[in-house]
């Protein structure tokens, strides 16, 4: 089921806001417009964004356009900063309040903590996010880099106390999967180990937003951008694997079959799942969203996403072995909304926890705010 919430439905492709920040202002609002032109009517957006200045610039452009129908919002809170972790009901109150008044807003579709601390009981948290409900500041709420075991026992307290509970979680997905996080803190249900994380997932329904699902811009290194980019040498520290070569190789050469573009193919490869992904794009541009939402509509078969995943032949499927190029793959609904990240890392901030769920692997990098421009 797609992400819906008080009768208002998630756009399948949801325009980040992470790069905001990076732009003059009028470049930013301009950005805003031409995007909402190309038919986006969802965002998200988060306080730890520029510390803020994300939320503002899209504050005013909310402002800007009194009286027409008011975009589907998603922001978050909650990340820690200094080496803290922040998941305490009075600092993420902060944080949603100062969200709601930089946005312009008396309360937001969905709100999402941006990170876990497993040392915070899960009946605590649930209890604090769904205050912000019946107090009318949020619609529904969620949690990004949070364990499906978390999530679960999030869910159990909520079924249990007669609660809504979690509308979505946002753990990262794509074709790569991480070698080590690339913050403290992150969780991944990308590989093979984390299958009983997919499982969860596709079992439950409960809505996937996966962020970086183009791996941080990991598949087009070699083609794009400056050589001493930061944002290149984090995609290359986080995805450098031989397995992860040879996907990008794959997915290079289903792509070159069919006539597209890499990029494009990820997207399809996002959407063609069992669970109910969605995915986040930082498109830099109205075109970019007009393509990628023009590839949403064009699932991957069964066939091609395990060719991506795992090879088993020397040349992709053809659309007779595939059943079609663009033919629906298993568990895919195109009803469903889609969300990935795109153009953007930015993220700052150490937590006590970090780790990439699929990996075990403790993070180890500080705090980052980088931007680039097309190849994320």
């Amino acid at each position: 089921m797609p992400l819906s919430v008080a009768g208002r439905t998630a756009e399948r492709l949801i325009q980040g806001t992470a790069m905001l920040e990076s732009l003059p202002q009028q470049r930013a609002l301009a950005l805003l417009d031409g995007v909402a032109e190309a038919g986006c009517t969802t965002f998200d957006l988060a306080e730890n964004y520029g510390r803020g200045s994300a939320e503002r610039i899209f504050g005013a452009w909310l402002a800007q356009h009194p009286g027409t129908p008011p975009p589907f919002v998603i922001t978050k809170g909650g990340h820690p900063y200094d080496g803290r972790d922040r998941v305490g009901a009075a600092e993420v109150r902060a944080d949603l309040e100062g969200s709601l008044e930089r946005l312009g807003l008396d309360a937001v579709d969905v709100y999402l903590l941006h990170r876990d601390d497993p040392r915070v009981p899960v009946d605590e948290i649930v209890s604090f996010l769904d205050a912000f409900r019946a107090e009318g500041r949020v619609r529904a709420y969620g949690v990004s880099n949070w364990t499906a075991e978390r999530v679960r026992a999030a869910q159990a307290y909520a079924q249990r106390e007669g609660l809504p509970g979690l509308a979505a979680s946002s753990p990262h997905f794509s074709l790569a999967v991480p070698f080590e996080p690339p913050w403290p803190g992150c969780v991944t249900i990308a590989g093979p180990a984390a299958e009983a994380e997919r499982a969860y997932y596709a079992d439950t329904g409960l809505p996937v937003l996966a962020w970086s699902s183009l791996a941080m811009g990991y598949f087009v290194l070699d083609q794009e951008g400056e050589p001493d980019d930061p944002a290149r040498s984090l995609a290359a520290r986080v995805f450098a694997s031989e397995d992860n070569a040879a996907r990008r190789a794959r997915a290079h050469r289903l792509a070159r079959a069919e006539g597209s573009e890499v990029t494009p193919l990820l997207v399809r490869y996002a959407l063609s799942q069992g669970m109910d992904v969605h995915a986040l794009v930082g498109c830099r541009t109205p075109e970019e969203y007009r393509a990628l939402r023009d590839a949403v509509r064009r699932p991957l078969t069964p066939a091609q996403r395990a060719w991506l995943e795992s090879g088993g032949t020397d040349a992709p499927p053809t659309p007779e072995e595939a059943g079609g190029v663009g033919a629906p793959g298993a568990g895919y609904n195109p009803d469903s909304s889609a969300f990935f990240w795109m153009n953007d890392v930015h993220s700052s901030g150490t937590s006590s926890s970090g780790k990439i769920a699929s990996t075990g692997q403790a993070g180890t990098h500080a705090s980052q705010s980088m931007h680039s421009s097309g190849w994320m």
